[in-house]
Order: C-alpha cells, then structure tokens, then sequence
C-alpha cells in the first residue's frame, strides 16, 4: 500500500509542474524582480519560479554579478520586468480584405432594351451631327464594340 501511495504522489507530482509562465512573469514583475523567461531550463535555485528577486524578503539578486538566471541575463545593468513584458504577444492579423465591387442597377426599358431614361430616339439624333459613337446607355465610346450608335444609325459589331 505505502508503494501505491509513493507512486500516486510521483504521478501528481509530475503533473503539478505544468506551469503558467505569463502568471509566473506577472507576480514578478509584482515583486519588482527579474523574470528568466519561460523556459525552467534557464531558471536556477536563486530564481524560484523564474523570478530573481530585487528586494522582495531583503533579497537583492539583481546585477549582483552572479548569474541567477543560466543565461545571465539578469546581470549587465539588467531591469526589474515591467506587467507590459508579461503580456502575450498578439496574435498575428490573417484577415484579408476583399474589395467588393458596388453594381449599380439602371432600369431598362423591356421593349428598347435601353435605360428607362433614355430613350432611343434622342440617341440617334444626338449622334447625327457629332460624328461620335455612342453605346446604347449614351455614352461616348472610341470603337465601335457590341451594339453602337452611328451617324444616326443602330450597328453591331462582333
């Protein structure tokens, strides 16, 4: 039974040291200590946690010239972590702007088959004494394309 026992409290043990690195950073930053990082690999029994501590409890271990953290970087004119330095990063922008094109509807007349504001008539006199060409909704256009106006006369072109 005391085998059971021992194995059950290995078992939680192991499961208990799954750590919460932006709480962990953010009681630091609290203490005013410095903050190793998230990687325990880089944390040492003089910063419990990841925190060395700079006056919590009369402890200064900041910039005393031994490397709390593995990496030293806790040395070298180092500064407390701030709560900004704590936060997560944000999150990286995937959205993707699509411009939609507006459609504008003209109403067309069901016998003409040109706008209901135009009427054809007006068209093929307009375009008698200008020379231009126009397309069926009165606007002037360089070729000739698909059902045009000219010198008063309704043409196609393919």
């Amino acid at each position: 039974m005391k085998k059971l026992i021992f194995l059950f409290f290995i078992f939680s043990l192991s499961f208990s040291q799954g750590y919460d690195f932006q709480q962990l950073c953010v009681e630091c930053a609290e203490q005013n200590g410095f903050f190793c990082g998230d990687d325990p690999a880089n944390w040492t029994q003089y910063s419990p946690n990841g925190c060395v501590p700079n006056g919590e409890g009369g402890l200064y271990y900041l910039n005393d010239g031994w490397a709390d953290c593995t990496d030293a970087s806790d040395e070298a004119d180092a500064v407390p972590t701030t709560l900004e330095e704590c936060l997560p990063p944000p999150p990286i922008c995937d959205t993707v702007f699509i411009e939609i094109p507006i459609i504008e509807w003209v109403y067309i007349n069901c016998e003409t088959g040109l706008p209901c504001d135009i009427s054809l008539q007006e068209l093929v006199n307009e375009s008698k004494n200008t020379g231009l060409l126009y397309d069926l909704n009165g606007k002037v256009i360089r070729k000739p394309e698909g059902i045009y106006i000219e010198n008063g006369k309704i043409k196609y072109k393919l």
